[in-house]
């Protein structure tokens, strides 16, 4: 399936038994791919992509069983959403490529990073999950809560019909599959320029897991965009869109 809206090419790719979505906007520049959070869709990634299609590719996946594409048989671990990015990339014709993740989608990018180093020029890892000091899922679930209270109204819609599309079954055991990855331990088997980033105000992403992060893989950037809840690049597109240029820069 495949259509153009606000000059927005959207295709449906069928990836051995899976179904990934790609919505592709600009026409020159480097590859930038863009991989959303557990439950969510690449809708919450429309003003990130709007800042950089200017003067880039940008490539917003969804992954299976997200934003009404068909559930695995089975929950996808962090490494087998990676194989799937990484078929579906070379599927729709996309080399190397920098990589962007959102909460969970930041340990899906890391494991894609890690399986084809090849392929991925840099990493910008957004709110990345899951805080090792909070490892449970009551404890999140009251994070995502606080958070919910910090979002705008109109993202918070967005949200909520993107986790209403993925089921609340499909999102437990996916948040499962979550927890149980150690992204702190995975972090240091990356070989090109990382950065992790947070959102001022975000609860979910505290400052001192940035830093455990950064003790894990010595040499990564961190930083805070001021003001921002959780979903950083819907409430701060511009800000969050100058990070992502600082690593196309580093891994160029």
């Amino acid at each position: 399936m495949s259509g153009t809206a606000a000059e927005t090419k959207v295709q449906r790719l069928r990836v051995g038994e899976y179904d990934v979505g790609l919505r592709t906007s600009g026409k020159e520049g480097p590859d930038i791919v863009l991989v959303h959070g557990i439950g969510a869709s690449a809708r919450y990634f429309e003003r990130l992509a709007a800042e950089l299609s200017a003067g880039a590719r940008v490539h917003c996946l969804e992954l299976p069983g997200h934003a009404g594409l068909p559930r695995p048989p089975e929950p996808l671990t962090m490494q087998g959403y990676a194989d799937v990015v990484l078929q579906a990339l070379r599927q729709a014709g996309i080399g190397r490529a920098h990589m962007v993740g959102h909460s969970m989608g930041g340990q899906v990018a890391v494991e894609t990073g890690i399986s084809a180093p090849e392929m991925v020029s840099s990493l910008l890892l957004l709110g990345p999950t899951v805080n090792r000091a909070e490892h449970h899922a009551v404890l999140q679930g009251m994070r995502l809560a606080q958070d919910t209270l910090r979002e705008r109204p109109a993202l918070n819609r967005i949200l909520f019909t993107d986790y209403l599309r993925a089921g609340p079954p499909w999102y437990l055991s996916t948040l499962r599959r979550m927890m149980d990855h150690r992204l702190e331990d995975r972090l240091a088997l990356v070989s090109c320029p990382v950065a992790v980033v947070r959102g001022a105000r975000d609860p979910i992403v505290p400052p001192s897991w940035l830093l455990r992060l950064q003790d894990a893989r010595p040499g990564i950037l961190i930083g805070e965009v001021p003001g921002a809840p959780h979903v950083l690049m819907w409430n701060r597109p511009a800000e969050t869109a100058a990070w992502v240029h600082r690593m196309v820069e580093a891994g160029t």
